[in-house]
């Protein structure tokens, strides 16, 4: 394939993944930045130009590998992630340029693609009347997982309590207000008051402060008949809390495990509640469920549509922006959904 001339600013891997100081998380070493050349548009194939870059746990994923997924990223490779953007040039009949579109490929200006991105899964478009930021957020694996979770793989039932960790997060943020939807009471895990103040006001019923004392007498307190579904972007303490309040037959759902990000894992003491309350304990994998995403995004378009979702957007402005919003997320730093818009 030919180059063409010309900036394609670019994220670059800086340093391999070292944990032997008991963090696996990504550091400010592992970015770097980089400009290379915009490639040229072979048969078959299409330019995407970037305006969103979405940090998420994926990139820690891609810095430190994932066993049986993919292997990690060396240093000098273009980073990879979310990104939202827009089909410059096109050699390819089904993605006409215009189309705005989202998925995994390059931390950098302009990405190829022939209709598939890095994790081999299906780019997709933004409808008609989205935001491009929505393609990321509601319409893109935040939202999506929400759906997943609630929809296909636990099912509450009205009157049932739904706790969900990580409550200002990008996953938890978009749960907490599609628990009413099903008839289900929600109720928040986040650090800090103000974050439990915003999502008390983004449709959370109540919310746990995980900073303050008592984590687990909190959770009885705002759950007083127990917990029937733990949707859990977290692990670590707030999984091994909410066990001791889980009601008899409840379910706990594993999507996500941002404690473990940049530390060594948790130990979990209250397993044996799984067997005194014949708890249901599963995780999924999104990337698994690419059967389901169709009618999840339709049901999530339907519903921002009608304005029963509101967007909780995080952004960052400019390209140099990317390595502190990536490492924001997993200090602590985000409420909402974290974007940066680099365009």
């Amino acid at each position: 394939m030919t180059m063409r001339s010309g900036a394609n600013r670019q994220w670059r891997v800086g340093r391999p993944n070292d944990d032997t100081a008991g963090g696996m998380a990504l550091v400010r070493g592992h970015f770097e930045r980089g400009e290379g050349d915009i490639p040229e548009v072979a048969e078959g194939k299409f330019l995407v130009r970037a305006e969103y870059f979405s940090p998420d746990a994926m990139n820690h994923a891609w810095v430190r590998g994932m066993p049986g997924k993919f292997d990690p990223l060396a240093p000098g490779y273009v980073m990879r992630g979310g990104i939202a953007g827009t089909v410059e040039e096109s050699r390819h009949p089904d993605w006409p340029e215009g189309t705005r579109v989202t998925g995994f490929l390059d931390w950098a200006d302009y990405s190829l693609s022939d209709g598939t991105d890095h994790m081999g899964v299906p780019l997709q478009r933004i409808p008609d009347g989205a935001a491009m930021a929505s393609g990321l957020v509601t319409l893109g694996m935040s939202g999506v997982c929400a759906w997943l979770g609630l929809a296909h793989f636990t099912r509450p039932r009205p009157g049932d309590t739904v706790l969900v960790s990580g409550a200002s997060g990008a996953i938890g943020s978009v749960a907490g207000q599609l628990v009413p939807l099903f008839g289900a009471r929600p109720v928040g895990i986040a650090g800090g008051p103000e974050k439990c103040a915003a999502a008390l006001a983004s449709g959370f019923d109540a919310m746990v402060d995980y900073k303050a004392p008592d984590l687990a007498g909190q959770i009885a307190d705002a759950c007083p008949d127990g917990v029937d579904v733990f949707f859990d972007n977290v692990g670590g303490e707030l999984l091994d809390a909410a066990l001791v309040n889980m009601r008899h037959g409840g379910q706990v759902l594993i999507c996500g495990g941002t404690a473990h990000y940049g530390a060594r894992p948790t130990p979990i003491y209250n397993h044996i509640h799984m067997a005194m309350r014949s708890l249901t304990m599963r995780g999924f994998f999104y990337f698994d469920h690419v059967d389901l995403w169709d009618e999840a995004r339709r049901r999530l378009a339907q519903w921002l549509r009608e304005g029963r979702i509101r967007e909780w957007l995080d952004v960052s402005d400019g390209f140099d922006a990317v390595p502190d919003a990536a490492l924001a997320g997993f200090h602590g730093g985000v409420k909402g959904r974290k974007l940066v818009k680099i365009a």
